[in-house]
């Protein structure tokens, strides 16, 4: 997720005339990824061949920054707010058109409903994360869906283990753009949420840094991803001050029934935010498939 600062200078009175001057355009890209991410070194960005740009593009991801890392211990690409394995990008294909701004589903969703998603919090982002954890189950439980999230300690092992762990990384802006946190890709073809994102403490030193409820609604956003949602907006990037159409849909984006045709600036799922919290079509984008 994106948020699209349409007024930069508000927040930036303490930064030095560097960042001032980077940020004066800024938009915070709501992308997710843990600490012990690694960028593999320019001579094997090769590894993005045409066929996985085309398959990133068929399935309405803006490829432009994308890059080739490594991430919660798996080699794969970093797009956008998403992060895939090479194997899970074969898995996105072609499909039908459909019209541009609507709540999209994933493929794969997860089962074994009703079902309880256990979710962990990494120690290194401090109070503010663990505090807007606890306000994201709390936001997610009253959705009333058949899915219930109950938080565990984070680092365990086996059956221990969080469904969905939320780590650290830091990453500084480049090109307009902090990256807030990146995914780990949808839901398996098994039916298990992804297993993680992770969230950006670079942007807690920021003169722009979240409170607890603007992060929740970052986490949201991401969890959203974990268990099936794309961007309300994916096709346009409209919230993003983009007018972008790619052309038809990929087999990863398939319309929810009962949510807008039109633009829904304040989604949760907009590809560019801020929302701290989930609207009425959310809600039912929510319960429609859960």
């Amino acid at each position: 997720m994106k948020f699209f600062n349409k007024n930069p200078f508000k927040k930036m009175k303490n930064l030095n005339s560097q960042l001032l001057s980077l940020l004066a355009f800024a938009v915070i890209l709501f992308t997710a990824c843990n600490s012990s991410e690694e960028t593999i070194p320019n001579n094997e960005t090769s590894e993005i061949t045409p066929e996985i740009v085309s398959k990133l593009q068929a399935a309405y991801f803006e490829t432009s920054s994308a890059k080739v890392t490594t991430f919660m211990g798996e080699k794969g690409v970093a797009v956008e707010d998403m992060f895939f394995t090479f194997a899970q990008i074969d898995e996105l294909g072609e499909g039908s058109n459909i019209p541009n701004t609507e709540h999209y589903r994933t493929t794969n969703l997860v089962t074994g409903l009703p079902r309880v998603i256990t979710v962990s919090v990494s120690p290194d982002l401090g109070t503010l994360g663990s505090d807007a954890l606890d306000k994201t189950i709390v936001m997610l439980n009253n959705l009333g869906s058949q899915l219930t999230y109950q938080r565990v300690s984070y680092g365990g092992k086996g059956k221990s283990k969080a469904d969905i762990e939320v780590n650290e990384f830091y990453e500084l802006e480049s090109g307009g753009f902090i990256t807030l946190g990146r995914a780990a890709g949808f839901p398996t073809r098994k039916g298990d949420p992804a297993k993680g994102f992770g969230i950006n403490s670079r942007w807690f030193e920021l003169s722009i840094a979240p409170t607890s409820s603007e992060l929740a609604g970052t986490m949201a956003h991401e969890i959203g991803h974990c268990i099936g949602f794309r961007h309300t907006d994916y096709q346009t990037r409209e919230s993003c001050g983009q007018n972008v159409n790619e052309g038809s849909a990929g087999v990863g984006a398939i319309h929810i029934a009962g949510t807008p045709t039109g633009s829904d600036n304040t989604s949760i799922m907009q590809s560019c935010g801020p929302a701290t919290t989930f609207n009425n079509n959310d809600k039912n984008a929510m319960l429609t498939l859960y």
